[in-house]
């Protein structure tokens, strides 16, 4: 574990305490390695926020969400809303810039952004990231970075970035109707799965990625779901056991929940958010896993098709129940020009052979 080290210990860092009612989360991420000088990137992301002070604001907001949602006049479900909701009305911290520590080097993250957020790329030889390795039951290796605060501040902002090897197999995989129960393409229940019900997850998935994850898989998990999410997302995925990888959401305004939010920009986010990992990765085969609620078919397929030599495998689930977008025959002809062995479609992931995929060389 990384350990918090006072700010005024480390040369270079001017402090900037991140203020009483505000709160940092890294989210979940990745770094690649370069041979030529034998260092890792590490891919830095993140949120600066506050709670919303304005009750009146809130309450109207809450309001408004609830004609939305509609939660039903049961206790705990309404606490549930209460709690997730909220997510979407913390305040975003703009233009500060956060000081962390990696493997006992100090950093100084690019100033967030008007919707609290940061990005960077963090470059550590690999000499000195080493010591500071952690590595799970998979065998997968992680860093952890934290936030320096002061002194006789005793909370801990954390977060923790997988080092992935240049060679090796990842599965990136869709969230929503993929490895989660949230009927996307019924809006009520996609409101009501998201805002007022426990997350559950599909049937038999957890053990399928556990299996991919013993024998050296990595993972990221790639979904439009909000980034407000992020919190009971990750909570729920290690929960029920699901391998940790790096997680990419989507910024949505509360506004746009009114309206459906698996749109243009949804798939236009995804497809970057994926051609990135892969180019990030040009030596990795990946296997694609999503399902036919959304357009996941059509995206992956015209991913496969780009990088032949990268996508060894694409997996889509049939929602059998009604809730999906394509056919079977639709999502066949999706990928009309991928060889039969480089696809296939399912309802319960017993019925495939993952192992098979791994290590699977892809087609020209």
């Amino acid at each position: 574990m990384a350990e918090s080290i006072p700010v005024n210990s480390l040369p270079g860092i001017q402090e900037r305490s991140v203020r009483a009612r505000e709160s940092v989360v890294f989210f979940r991420s990745y770094a690649f390695y370069s041979p030529a000088g034998k260092c890792w990137h590490l891919e830095i992301h993140g949120k600066i926020y506050a709670p919303t002070r304005r009750h009146i604001r809130k309450t109207v907001l809450l309001h408004l969400f609830k004609r939305v949602v509609k939660p039903e006049k049961d206790a705990q479900i309404h606490r549930l809303f209460r709690d997730r909701a909220d997510l979407f009305l913390n305040v975003s911290k703009a233009n500060i810039s956060v000081p962390i520590a990696i493997a006992e080097q100090a950093f100084v993250l690019p100033k967030s952004s008007p919707d609290g957020h940061f990005r960077t790329t963090v470059t550590v030889p690999q000499t000195e990231l080493e010591p500071s390795i952690q590595v799970d039951q998979f065998g997968r290796r992680f860093v952890q970075l934290c936030v320096h605060l002061p002194e006789d501040d005793d909370r801990f902002f954390a977060g923790e970035v997988e080092l992935i090897s240049p060679e090796g197999v990842s599965v990136i995989s869709d969230i929503d109707d993929t490895i989660k129960v949230t009927n996307v393409a019924d809006r009520r229940e996609l409101l009501a799965n998201t805002f007022t019900r426990e997350f559950q997850a599909v049937p038999g998935m957890p053990e399928t990625y556990q299996r991919l994850a013993s024998l050296g898989t990595s993972f990221h998990y790639v979904s439009s779901s909000p980034w407000p999410l992020y919190d009971p997302l990750v909570s729920w995925l290690d929960k029920d056991a699901f391998p940790t990888g790096s997680l990419h959401l989507r910024n949505v305004r509360l506004s746009e929940l009114r309206k459906n939010w698996k749109r243009q920009a949804a798939y236009e986010s995804k497809r970057k958010t994926i051609e990135t990992l892969l180019r990030s990765f040009s030596a990795r085969q990946f296997v694609l896993c999503g399902d036919s609620g959304e357009r996941d078919a059509e995206l992956y397929a015209e991913i496969a098709e780009r990088f032949r030599d990268q996508v060894s495998h694409v997996a889509i689930r049939y929602l059998s129940d009604g809730y999906h977008r394509y056919s079977r025959a639709e999502i066949a002809a999706r990928f009309s020009n991928l060889s039969s062995d480089r696809w296939s479609i399912f309802e319960s992931p017993e019925e495939l052979d993952w192992t098979s995929f791994i290590g699977q060389r892809s087609a020209s």
